[in-house]
């Protein structure tokens, strides 16, 4: 048994004292923390059976080595890591909000609203990318939506399936954890090159911000399909619908700047695609400058 399968609220684990449990997926689940000088944190704990998982504890320790490269507002903060009877656990900045995913049950967004937040995932991820970091599961569930009094700021967390490129998996010894032909990641977000098992960088990130990007705008995914492979399909044949073919006729701010700021980033070939988090921001502000006029 490790000491992930005897938490309960109240409990104490290393430094911190467990009040109660967030979430809990496959892999593990996160816990509501309180440090000895009562501020509160996120533990990421690994899911009971797998603290002797060796992959597992090779992700959470670099998950958490990645993120200790990283400090950025619209990043989540790694704090602490440490081991317990032989199982790893990850203390991160404690985010309080509804996730990105949790708002889109509401229907589309505003399309300023839509931007500032994209803008704001641009931003976030053109500093991880520059350490060196590709995200690999970007998705509305992994995008929370902080309240900041009068506005809100997105903060992109969950990076189990961060892949180190350049420096950055030098830094940590090299070692891959995904062999080239396996595929990982959600089908709903999943760039083309991932569905297809090939090699990512940073441009299959920002695939994935076009797609919720035009759920934003829409209210619904470019693709949608009753099976996983069905999607992954469509991500790699299907040519992404446009905003103009999508939205209704006369939409005001449907401009063609924003039309095509989501093709830009929905481009099935890498190389028509954006470069980086730079680039889309300067696409992006292009569209904000198009619909200024409107009320």
């Amino acid at each position: 048994m490790t000491a992930a399968d005897a938490l309960e609220p109240g409990a104490t684990l290393g430094h911190y004292r467990l009040v109660a449990l967030l979430g809990r997926g496959a892999m593990g689940g996160v816990w509501d923390v309180e440090a000895p000088d009562g501020r509160r944190y996120a533990l990421k704990s690994p899911a009971s059976g797998m603290g002797d998982d060796v992959r597992v504890t090779r992700r959470f320790a670099r998950e958490a080595n990645a993120l200790r490269l990283v400090e950025h507002p619209n990043l989540v903060a790694a704090i602490d890591v440490f081991v317990v009877a032989g199982s790893l656990y990850l203390v991160m900045e404690r985010v309080t909000g509804p996730t990105l995913a949790a708002a889109l049950e509401h229907g589309a967004f505003a399309p300023r609203r839509a931007l500032v937040l994209t803008r704001q995932l641009l931003l976030g991820l053109g500093h991880a990318h520059a350490q060196g970091l590709v995200h690999r599961d970007l998705k509305p569930d992994n995008v929370m939506l902080v309240d900041m009094g009068g506005w809100e700021r997105a903060k992109i967390v969950d990076w189990g399936l961060v892949k180190l490129i350049g420096d950055a998996e030098a830094a940590m010894g090299g070692g891959k954890l995904t062999r080239t032909g396996t595929v990982s990641g959600t089908p709903q977000y999943m760039s083309p090159e991932q569905a297809l098992g090939r090699v990512v960088d940073g441009r299959a990130d920002l695939y994935a911000v076009g797609v919720m990007l035009f759920e934003m705008l829409v209210g619904r995914p470019p693709f949608i399909a009753d099976d996983p492979v069905g999607l992954m399909r469509m991500h790699v044949k299907v040519p992404a619908p446009r905003l103009d073919e999508v939205l209704p006729p006369g939409t005001p701010w449907c401009t063609r700047e924003l039309v095509d700021l989501v093709d830009g980033a929905l481009m099935k070939t890498l190389e028509y695609r954006f470069r980086s988090a730079e680039h889309m921001i300067a696409a992006l502000d292009a569209g904000f400058r198009s619909i200024d006029h409107l009320d």
